[in-house]
């Protein structure tokens, strides 16, 4: 009798869960509406896709106004990916070229569930936990890279689990393939996937014991050699890229320089973010407790990744969709029942997946194409209307206009695609020294540290031109009197100084 209750309590206890947990998912499809596919960063991807598709891919700087200066275009792929929609179709192609990575990631992230979870009585189960999963991903449904970055990685994760579970090495030789296409879509993440899938090396539990005998040591090594072997395989195809090892090693070269003044927010530890630190935290809370009330804890090879997400999510911001996402694998073994899933079930399931990808596709395209002509956000919208409000301080700037400052840096983007040449914006592979090999151009640095001395030091520090918010003209006005008035356009005033 007491069985019989326990199994009702635990069955409304999940009902209960699912349901609060749905009207959770139902909110991430107006989240997705209101971020919206198209954002500032994507000025600078379009200009960038816009030289790789016209000129092919650049080594020196085609943005700058300092000559000479390096550049590694990191993600060139996607960008001519997505210069090549704009061409297509307009900036109603570029809003709608998300809806095929995303629609890639959450499939490969459900799959990646559905294999950890068993739960043949609730098949709805896994796709929950996939939608949840998924839903901080919501944040990076624009035309960035990381989306691609993401589907790669459940990707990795799915042919490292079909490799453990079929023992078939031949799967293996896919992963040296997202290897290659991970570090040309987004290079500063490629070793994303490589980290995972050597995570798998890990003995698990049974495998190695106290008390083994040198012939178990050798055959779990041998066990170990296909993957050994895709890893490094992994690391070589890293190499193929542009830039080679300057692209390889894009993500060391760039990241001392990208923290500078802490002024990109996403570069941030959670702890200077409440937001991010009640995001990191639950996650993190959510998987330890799952796991203890069923008493099923994860593979060594997930604790691992799981561990190493939760350090990268905690130092870095950016990071913090791999700490949410990987904290829902460790749910999705926590739920594990052991029994096999049947045809009928499997088919449940594959047609649940379907379900959220055309529904997650829809969501993306309705956002990308509501953000085409909105004016809600100033800058970040409206895109169709940014290149004709912008038209009056593009000619009035100039073809060789000298140092521009900005005081929304992103503005920096649009004059980039708008031929417009610059002398910083906020991604390290236009300015770090140890990329650019220029350490005499740097005025992101003199930007950064222009945010604390006010106005006042533009033209001490040599600004050719000030580009200023509406809402701070007069403050502008009263710190330098000087300045003259050129033009204005979408929210902004640009004034000679």
């Amino acid at each position: 009798m007491m069985r019989i209750d326990a199994e009702r309590l635990v069955h409304g206890a999940c009902t209960a869960l699912a349901l609060l947990l749905s009207m959770a998912i139902i909110a991430i499809v107006p989240a997705i509406r209101s971020a919206g596919t198209l954002d500032t960063d994507g000025w600078f991807l379009l200009a960038s896709g816009r030289e790789v598709v016209e000129s092919g891919i650049p080594r020196v700087n085609p943005f700058t106004a300092v000559e000479g200066q390096g550049i590694v275009l990191q993600q060139w792929l996607h960008d001519a990916w997505l210069y090549l929609c704009w061409k297509a179709a307009g900036y109603t192609g570029v809003a709608v070229s998300a809806a095929i990575p995303a629609a890639l990631a959450l499939c490969a992230y459900t799959g990646a569930v559905c294999r950890l979870a068993r739960v043949p009585r609730y098949p709805w189960v896994p796709l929950l936990i996939g939608a949840v999963g998924f839903s901080l991903m919501t944040s990076y449904l624009s035309i960035r890279p990381s989306i691609w970055t993401a589907a790669l990685l459940f990707v990795a994760i799915s042919i490292c689990l079909e490799w453990r579970q079929s023992a078939n090495p031949r799967c293996l030789l896919a992963l040296p393939i997202v290897s290659l296409l991970s570090v040309n879509l987004q290079a500063a993440l490629w070793p994303l996937p490589a980290a995972v899938a050597a995570c798998f090396l890990l003995p698990e539990k049974g495998e190695i014991s106290t008390q083994a005998t040198a012939e178990t040591l050798r055959a779990w090594w041998r066990s170990r050699l296909p993957l050994l072997a895709a890893v490094a395989g992994m690391a070589a195809e890293s190499l193929v890229n542009p830039y080679c090892i300057d692209g390889s090693l894009y993500v060391l070269r760039s990241l001392g320089a990208a923290f500078y003044g802490g002024v990109i927010l996403e570069l941030n530890p959670v702890w200077v973010m409440p937001a991010a630190a009640l995001f990191w935290g639950s996650s993190i809370l959510v998987a330890f407790v799952s796991c203890c009330l069923a008493r099923r804890f994860p593979p060594r090879w997930l604790l691992a990744f799981w561990a190493a997400s939760a350090i990268a999510g905690a130092l870095v911001v950016r990071c913090l969709w791999i700490t949410w996402a990987v904290s829902f694998l460790v749910v999705a073994v926590s739920v594990d029942q052991g029994d096999a899933i049947g045809p009928r079930v499997h088919r449940l399931l594959i047609a649940g997946r379907a379900v959220m990808v055309l529904v997650l596709a829809f969501s993306i395209v309705n956002s990308g194409l509501n953000s085409l002509d909105s004016d809600t956000r100033g800058v970040e919208t409206g895109w169709r209307g940014i290149d004709s409000d912008m038209a009056q301080i593009v000619e009035a700037l100039g073809d060789n206009p000298g140092r521009i400052w900005s005081e929304d840096a992103t503005v920096m983007n649009y004059l980039e695609w708008a031929r417009v040449p610059v002398t910083y914006d906020m991604r390290p592979e236009i300015w770090s020294e140890a990329i650019s090999g220029n350490g005499k151009a740097n005025d992101y640095r003199a930007y950064v540290d222009s945010l604390e001395g006010g106005y006042g030091v533009l033209k001490e520090d040599g600004w050719t031109w000030a580009i200023v918010r509406d809402s701070n003209v007069k403050r502008f006005g009263k710190a330098c009197s000087g300045a003259e008035k050129a033009a204005s356009g979408r929210g902004y005033v640009l004034y000679r100084l």
